[in-house]
């Protein structure tokens, strides 16, 4: 994984980052970071990997599930700071769509419209998406329109749906799986909640 122009970016997301390191690799040019053997450079080369490694495992595994016709949302529980930047990514992905990924104790928000992006960092994802609904419910822009007899409102039995949909045992290869998605980061996205079991809920996602 060669070290990327912008990696002061990935440097400023890893959890043990601070002001210090940060200073020293502002010093660096992304090819001293590459190839030097000094100790400090050596680590920050690691700290950004560990981020971008992080990022991309996120980016494959998270799971949007809807919430209504304007909101994905999906459980997320990362090691470092990449909250925003993997919301917004999805967020591209899905333009028009309001996005929400976290967990029982903070959340993050993302919506691209129109070249325009909003973003936001809550509180758990349970508050965060109780808050949507209700805006949304309210909104004169008809995002949620109610008078076509869908329901908004029961968020589990909507996950129940979308969960018997993606499940399939014949599909497993738990060696490849585990080959490339350490167990930290299957927590981080929460694929474990849901490994083995059919009935898994919307609160076994917002508890934890």
């Amino acid at each position: 994984m060669r070290v990327p122009h912008n990696f002061l970016y990935y440097l400023s997301m890893h959890a043990k980052c601070n002001e210090r390191i940060l200073a020293r690799a502002k010093e660096l040019q992304p090819e001293d970071v590459e190839i030097s053997t000094e100790l400090e450079v050596v680590r920050i080369k690691k700290m950004v990997n560990a981020v971008l490694g992080e990022a991309h495992r996120m980016k494959a595994f998270v799971r949007l599930s809807s919430l209504g016709d304007s909101i994905l949302y999906g459980f997320f529980k990362p090691r470092h700071k990449i909250g925003e930047h993997i919301c917004a990514h999805f967020a591209r992905r899905n333009a028009g769509m309001i996005i929400v990924l976290g967990n029982g104790r903070e959340s993050w928000i993302s919506l691209c419209r129109e070249g325009r992006s909003w973003r936001d960092h809550g509180s758990g994802i349970a508050a965060t998406l109780e808050t949507l609904k209700a805006a949304l419910h309210c909104d004169q822009d008809g995002l949620i329109d109610d008078s076509a007899g869908k329901d908004h409102s029961n968020a589990e039995d909507l996950w129940q749906v979308y969960y018997d949909s993606q499940y399939c045992p014949e599909r497993k290869n738990l060696a490849a799986f585990h080959r490339h998605m350490p167990r930290r980061d299957q927590e981080a996205a929460g694929l474990r909640l849901v490994q083995n079991r059919k009935n898994a809920t919307l609160e076994d996602f917002l508890s934890d």
